[in-house]
């Protein structure tokens, strides 16, 4: 996941949200961290909220299918999603709320496995994400861009 850290936009006053899986979460903080960006992770379950509670970052527990995932309308610069999205119990509400707590032109970065990149190109650009690209990443898997059209979009 380093490898898509320099999608987030060098600037100061950026916030990266984050849905937690603690394998992938230690470099992005310790990044997030170091650039002085405010970072937000959020859990789903409470072993995953436990594990990251040790990292410098506001970590958050909530459920699935809350009504709004961002607390105080706080809108953000990015978004990385590295959970398994197959899991969910309603992907598009899920990405819906994402949309909701972006930031116009804000960066979405999706973790997915490669046989499944056309299928969630297709399924974000029915959700009003623009500029969607699939990056191989060294792993092997697939990380999926897209950003937050401006403004008008219905969600």
């Amino acid at each position: 996941m380093e490898e898509l850290f320099s999608i987030i936009p060098d600037l100061p006053g950026v916030r990266v949200f984050c849905f937690g899986e603690e394998c992938h979460i230690p470099a992005l903080a310790g990044y997030c961290e170091e650039k002085g960006y405010y970072l937000e992770i959020v859990a789903f379950d409470d072993n995953t909220y436990e594990a990251l509670q040790r990292l410098p970052a506001k970590v958050r527990r909530i459920d699935e299918a809350k009504e709004r995932y961002n607390l105080r309308s706080m809108a953000f610069d990015t978004v990385f999603v590295p959970i398994d999205i197959e899991k969910l119990a309603d992907k598009e509400q899920f990405f819906r709320k994402i949309y909701r707590l972006m930031k116009n032109a804000g960066d979405l970065i999706v973790l997915i496995p490669p046989a499944k990149s056309e299928e969630m190109e297709a399924f974000l650009q029915e959700l009003n994400y623009v500029a969607i690209n699939p990056i191989k990443l060294q792993n092997g898997s697939v990380a999926i861009t897209a950003k937050k059209m401006h403004g008008w979009a219905k969600v």
